[in-house]
């Protein structure tokens, strides 16, 4: 294949993956709950499918994707769609520890509000991050469970705004396996990684530096009590580039783990700023939350900057070339350069046009 050959293969990729994105994101903000259990046992009664086969139809059929067109939908279908969805089993998270020990009461204090939320059966939900394939698809991963499920999550204003669902388990899980020595993290949130951390033998201590003093007196009243090992928590109420600049200098690390944005969107511009700081602090080994989507929106603009002279498009656009490259971009860069439309959420996907 040669190389216009390529680029074009790789424009339609993106194409595909940016109506999958869009079409995930107009189905989770605007009718995540519009398939329900009724619905799918009638479609398996009727057609003789299998739960799993019903749900995906009818999830095609209401994202607007004809699987049986024989045209165009049908390859979408087959190659985008159907192998993003997955049927997920409830206890595994369940058994996760945070789920297993961590008890939140509903508790109204101001404006906010934690409490217990739910997932309906088979309402769908984004559960891990993006991980684009050799061919540069990017499929999000679309989930779903067949029994009501049951997350803590903070509300201001009635509005969403921390919660521990299956994404984050399985978003953060990687840093967990990662975090050894002394580590610091960037954002509390509802606590999951510091919990799952400092469950770690291995793991001395973690610092949790959190700007807001609303998060951190939530936290250390409701949460913390629950720890196993709360003596391994030390809390800084402080801004992540201030510790960065002002505090860390004079401390050792072994980990660190940034997760202070809501969403890839907003966080490419502080993934491009912490970037900066990995030569300034070697023996600190940094992470950072749904990477992969960041580095997808680098791809892409990597793509639309390819010099005419590359060989091999894929190869110039993988991801450890890219976030070698992230390196060298400067927040203002990327701010006046590169266009956000797209925004990969915690709970699900925003489009933002």
């Amino acid at each position: 294949m040669n190389i216009v050959h390529q680029i074009q293969k790789i424009e339609q990729t993106r194409e595909a993956n940016f109506r999958l994105l869009h079409l995930y994101s107009l189905y989770l903000n605007e009718r995540a709950d519009f398939i329900t259990a009724e619905m799918v046992r009638e479609i398996a009664g009727i057609g003789g499918f299998s739960e799993e086969e019903a749900f995906l139809i009818l999830f095609a059929e209401a994202c607007g994707v004809h699987p049986t067109d024989g045209g165009e939908d049908s390859q979408f279908f087959q190659n985008y769609l159907a192998p993003s969805v997955s049927r997920l089993d409830a206890e595994v998270y369940r058994s996760d520890p945070y789920y297993r020990n961590i008890r939140f009461p509903n508790v109204r204090k101001g404006s906010w509000e934690l409490r217990n939320d739910v997932l309906k059966p088979f309402q769908p939900f984004i559960w891990d991050d993006i991980h684009p394939d050799e061919q540069l698809r990017e499929l999000p991963p679309l989930g779903y469970f067949t029994e009501e499920f049951s997350y803590p999550v903070v509300l201001e204003d009635g509005r969403e705004w921390m919660l521990v669902t299956p994404n984050e388990v399985e978003t953060i899980r990687p840093a967990v396996k990662a975090a050894h020595g002394q580590v610091v993290t960037f954002g509390l949130g509802l606590g999951y990684f510091p919990y799952m951390a400092s469950l770690k033998p291995e793991v001395e201590q973690v610092t949790v530096v959190e700007l807001d003093e609303r998060v951190i007196d939530l936290f250390s009243t409701y949460i913390l009590p629950q720890f196993s090992y709360p003596e391994k928590i030390r809390l800084v109420c402080m801004d992540a580039f201030d510790y960065l600049d002002r505090v860390m200098p004079g401390e050792v690390f072994d980990y660190a783990y940034a997760d202070i944005w809501h969403d890839a969107g907003d966080g490419v511009p502080l993934y491009l700023r912490f970037n900066k700081y990995e030569k300034r602090f070697p023996e600190t080994k940094f992470d950072y939350w749904i990477e992969d989507s960041m580095l997808s929106y680098l791809r892409w603009y990597d793509f639309d900057h390819m010099p005419a002279d590359v060989r091999d498009p894929y190869r110039w656009l993988n991801n450890a070339n890219t976030r070698e490259r992230a390196k060298m971009l400067s927040t203002e860069d990327w701010m006046k350069n590169v266009s956000c439309p797209l925004r990969f959420r915690k709970k699900g996907v925003k489009y933002s046009p």
